[in-house]
């Protein structure tokens, strides 16, 4: 009896023994790369075995999203990519999409009253004015910062070994020991105690936190190196737009269902044993009628902050307080077909990007002239980062002969301090969030990781007490109809036998 138990509980950590004859039913609200990428991860652990419905109430890509302008399309989101993002990298290669490399730009720096730094066409003479204003703090804070890039790494054999993670300090932590103190120290204090000067700070540094997050150097030195990194000469994007991957994600999916509606309520459904049903309520936009649907497993791929346009009612859980106090920053994208005046800037002639490093006087965080989604540069087209709308004269003074202006709106990122709350991946029993990477670093790799995070999250669990319930049941029958047979047969009489 005893050797049959041993066996017994072998055999429940046997992956997929108890869905191989039934489809475990997930929901994934969110159809931008988060949800994407966890509709990914979730169909290669679950083998196929598995039904997600993916709730988007807009359109798929989420803050992956283009515009038009005449007959071209341009990045509104997020825009670009680092080489040695890996889970972008191989979405690309597995769904057969192209990459686009970033065209070489003329950048300069702008304080408001005067260019601080300005590039040259000429490589050597612009490496030459970078070393005499500068010196070689900037080497070497690229070095540190490849550093921090390449330990951050470890991450990718971490969750090849099947490693996952319910909170962002347990994530860093496991990563580094001393990451969860980079949350802690803004990166204009970290940088100050590693001896970088405040020149370098006050602009080099500054540019990167305002162009990249619409913030300032008081922001957690996690999501500073992050900005930081992005300074690689090779960033790429998708040929055709970066939403192509979230997208292709999904549509190629077979086992991935798109609801277009609005999520209203979640409810968790008390049960007698241990298997979790969550009920998920939801609505057409175009309709008051409310549905609902049942699902083992439910993910949530969308910020939870109390400023959001839609927001989800929790029901039934021991604690509702999902939703934390902090916000998400706004930015606002602005597209100028026309001509830019440099004198407005303090430039002789027309660069093709030019970085804020004091947006409080300049207005604007950046602005850069683009090439479309495809790669074509024809068309004078130009993205301006603000914080705030422009208003229509302060584009005249920027631009002439203008043509187009469109303008996009988004609860872009995390306002980032260094009073980042504990956000959690899992929120209850089978109920995951994959957004609260965003408090560590908002960028599309950041949320592939937490994709296949709250993915290795779900199945583990799902393995842990559905599987176990079915397989103890399933098995301990049988192995107690087997011992009654043997102790009958050890009992009986030979001569009946």
């Amino acid at each position: 009896m005893y050797w049959h138990m041993i066996l017994l509980l072998l055999s429940i950590f046997k992956e997929g023994i108890c869905f191989e004859n039934s489809k475990v039913n997930i929901a994934i609200v969110g159809g931008g790369i988060g949800g994407a990428s966890s509709s990914h991860f979730l169909t290669e652990l679950f083998k196929n075995n598995v039904n997600i419905d993916l709730y988007e109430a807009n359109t798929l890509g989420g803050r992956l999203a283009t515009v038009q302008i005449n007959d071209n399309e341009f990045e509104a989101g997020g825009s670009i990519i680092h080489p040695k993002n890996k889970y972008m990298q191989d979405f690309v290669k597995l769904l057969g999409l192209e990459h686009k490399l970033s065209h070489g730009k003329r950048n300069s720096i702008w304080n408001g009253d005067k260019i601080v730094y300005e590039e040259s066409e000429w490589k050597i003479l612009s490496l030459a004015k970078f070393i005499y204003k500068y010196g070689i703090e900037p080497f070497k804070l690229e070095r540190y910062v490849t550093s921090i890039r390449r330990n951050f790494e470890k991450i990718y054999e971490l969750q090849d070994a099947g490693k996952s993670f319910t909170s962002i300090t347990s994530f860093l932590s496991t990563i580094n020991p001393e990451f969860p103190n980079s949350l802690k120290t803004s990166i204009e204090d970290k940088l100050l105690n590693l001896g970088y000067s405040e020149k370098l700070i006050d602009e080099l540094v500054k540019a990167s936190l305002v162009v990249n997050y619409g913030q300032n150097t008081d922001i957690h030195s996690f999501v500073g190196f992050i900005s930081l990194a992005a300074a690689d000469a090779n960033l790429w994007s998708v040929k055709g737009g970066n939403k192509k991957v979230p997208e292709h994600l999904i549509y190629r999916n077979k086992h991935v269902n798109v609801v277009s509606s609005r999520v209203m309520k979640i409810v968790n459904i008390e049960t007698n044993n241990t298997q979790n049903l969550y009920e998920v309520h939801y609505s057409n936009q175009d309709s008051t009628i409310v549905m609902k649907s049942t699902y083992n497993i439910v993910i949530l791929a969308i910020p939870l902050t109390t400023d959001q346009k839609f927001l989800i009612n929790f029901e039934g859980f021991p604690r509702n307080d999902f939703y934390n106090m902090e916000k998400y920053h706004d930015i606002i994208v602005t597209f100028v077909q026309g001509d830019l005046k440099p004198y407005y800037f303090g430039l002789g002639e027309e660069l093709s990007a030019i970085l804020s490093c004091n947006p409080n006087k300049t207005i604007v965080n950046s602005i850069g002239r683009l090439d479309s989604v495809e790669g074509t540069i024809e068309d004078k087209v130009w993205k301006i980062f603000s914080n705030k709308p422009l208003k229509t004269n302060i584009i005249k003074e920027m631009f002439s002969n203008i043509q187009e202006i469109k303008q996009v709106t988004w609860k872009a990122f995390p306002e980032y301090s260094t009073r980042i709350h504990e956000a959690k991946f899992k929120l209850h029993n089978a109920l995951y969030h994959v957004n609260a990477i965003e408090w560590i670093a908002s960028a599309m790799e950041m949320s592939s990781i937490s994709g296949r995070n709250v993915a290795l999250l779900a199945y583990k669990d799902f393995l842990k007490t559905v599987c176990f319930r079915e397989t103890v049941q399933k098995n301990f029958e049988k192995i107690c109809s087997e011992e009654i047979m043997q102790t009958r047969d050890e009992n009986t009489p030979s001569s009946e036998l």
